[in-house]
């Protein structure tokens, strides 16, 4: 069984065991999105890179497997000035949506950021890309492409564990987007989203002038009652007589 030196601790661990799974046994934590235990390695969100001796270059500790003699360093500047550079990537077109996230408090994002990043964004406000926001992508499920950072579990979950393949990646570079794979519908009652449909927004003067319409409709109703008709008459005269009739039997 290979042994290996992360940081300083060495652990044995059985063959074909990867570098992240390696640390993790040793306490070591090393940052990442992408990878899980239970999925099939993507190494595309490239937060685990970490130091190897003797190799060329930083490689990621998700997709990496342990060698005898291995020496890997997780916190050294080239491994910390990389880590750095990558969260930066991530967050270059992320929303500011913190104070009214549900997910604040208890975000990797926000952790890393903070353990890792700590940098004023070099991007402004004005130049972020928008993409769109809440896109029912199911009945129980909303879609914050903004947010989305693409780490792809959720498409790898659908293609390894349920088998229905129902979302996919669109677009390249800081416009790619998650969204519904073609041929997928939302089984909820609402627009269906396509890639090409995603980014559109429904227009708000169409919107204004569709609620005008229908207020101005719905006041129109309200003030033009409908006359009362010939059976109408015949009908309320018959009950008029009948009443009258019963109190004059009450009367006798």
């Amino acid at each position: 069984m290979p042994t290996v030196e992360i940081d300083g601790k060495r652990i044995e661990v059985e063959d074909g065991v990867t570098v992240i799974v390696a640390a993790e046994r040793a306490g070591i934590e090393i940052p990442h999105y992408c990878w899980h235990p239970g999925l099939s390695i993507a190494g595309n969100c490239r937060m685990c890179l970490v130091e190897i001796e003797k190799a060329p270059k930083l490689q990621i500790a998700c997709n990496t497997r342990v060698t005898d003699g291995m020496v890997v360093y997780t916190q050294s500047e080239k491994t910390q000035a990389a880590q750095k550079a990558v969260l930066e990537f991530l967050l270059i077109n992320h929303p500011i949506d913190c104070p009214i996230c549900d997910q604040a408090g208890e975000c990797k994002l926000q952790e890393y950021y903070m353990d890792y990043d700590r940098q004023q964004s070099r991007v402004p406000l004005s130049g972020k890309v928008h993409k769109a926001k809440s896109l029912p992508i199911g009945p129980h499920i909303m879609l914050d492409q903004e947010r989305c950072v693409l780490c792809s579990r959720c498409i790898r979950f659908l293609d390894e564990v349920t088998k229905t393949h129902e979302l996919a990646f669109y677009e390249r570079g800081d416009h790619n987007v998650l969204a519904l794979a073609p041929g997928r519908r939302s089984t909820t009652r609402t627009r269906p989203t396509s890639p090409t449909s995603v980014r559109s927004a429904r227009s708000p003067t169409a919107t204004s002038a569709s609620a005008r319409a229908s207020g101005t409709s719905s006041a129109r109703n309200r003030s033009a009652p409908a006359a009362p008709t010939a059976a109408t008459s015949k009908s309320t005269t018959a009950r008029g007589a009948s009443s009258a009739t019963c109190r004059a039997s009450i009367r006798r």
